[in-house]
């Protein structure tokens, strides 16, 4: 009994753990789940089961049915981000991408020697094959995986999403933690053929372009990329300037996401191309540089 009793403490403490350590739905789920069954077997242990069975009647098979849907949640949710990168490692040879094969870094490989079909698994079990496009450059996956992963924080993913013309409910769900959120990023990009263009904005996160490199101001227009507009609004505004600029655009300052100035160019740009009205933006930083010169 002892046993047992100490069994049901270590499995409550380990879900317990693995919530605290990684908080999420199906983790809160999973100690829900857990905890509720871990008190339910101890209440009908300690009193007569027989006689709290039929005191409960009906209700004790809606309890058991909850406890049991918990337990295929908590599962389904465990293993689906196994089949995500399943599924986006079997289409990895049909990629097709577009960056330079004289990207620097080491996220891009040429194709020869030939990169291994299997590699080994990391610590969390996921693994991602190499992808390589029409012209020959190979693109260890993996690698950018581990890079994501390991190197950059939520912020810079959602940096990388928007890079990359990614909406927000393509690749998220109330239920996924930031785990989930790289694997469906890495499984969209793969499929979109777009895992040249993932590396490169990885490269562009981690070293991001000095402003002297950047396009001058009169450069930029409408087919300027959206990364270029997001990485001068950061190297040439503060955040003064940045509310200045979306107050003259009639747009609310405070509805803008308030945790950084990363955060804030994001959802402004955001709110501008989802309303058509980037062509403003641009003409007024082109009539503010003029003002600048001038003064």
């Amino acid at each position: 009994m002892l046993i047992l009793l100490i069994l049901k403490f270590v499995v409550v403490a380990f879900f317990l753990f693995m919530f605290w350590r990684r908080p999420s739905l199906n983790w809160g789920v999973g100690l829900l789940t857990v905890t509720s069954a871990v008190l339910l077997d101890t209440f009908l242990g300690t009193f007569n089961r027989e006689e709290m069975l039929n005191q409960f009647g009906f209700f004790f098979y809606v309890i058991s049915g909850l406890l049991v849907g918990g337990a295929a949640y908590w599962l389904f949710s465990l293993f689906q981000p196994l089949q995500l990168a399943g599924s986006a490692s079997r289409g990895a040879s049909e990629a097709t991408t577009s960056a330079s094969p004289t990207m620097s870094g080491s996220l891009v490989q040429a194709a020869s020697p030939p990169l291994s079909a299997n590699p080994a698994p990391n610590s969390d079990g996921v693994h991602f094959t190499p992808g390589t496009d029409e012209t020959g450059t190979a693109f260890d996956r993996q690698m950018i995986y581990e890079e994501v992963r390991d190197r950059l924080s939520r912020e810079d993913v959602l940096d990388l999403l928007f890079d990359l013309s990614i909406q927000d409910n393509e690749v998220m769900n109330v239920q996924q933690d930031m785990h989930q959120l790289i694997i469906n990023m890495m499984a969209l990009t793969e499929a979109r053929g777009q895992t040249g263009q993932l590396a490169l904005a990885v490269e562009r996160i981690l070293t991001p372009p000095a402003p002297e490199a950047l396009p001058r101001l009169e450069k930029i227009s409408l087919e300027s990329p959206p990364t270029i507009l997001r990485h001068y609004l950061l190297a040439h505004y503060d955040l003064e300037k940045l509310q200045k600029t979306a107050v003259t655009l009639g747009i609310d300052w405070e509805q803008l996401n308030v945790t950084s100035k990363k955060s804030r160019v994001r959802d402004l740009l955001h709110y501008l191309y989802r309303r058509n009205r980037i062509d403003e933006l641009i003409d007024l930083m082109h009539a503010n540089g003029t003002l600048g010169r001038e003064a």
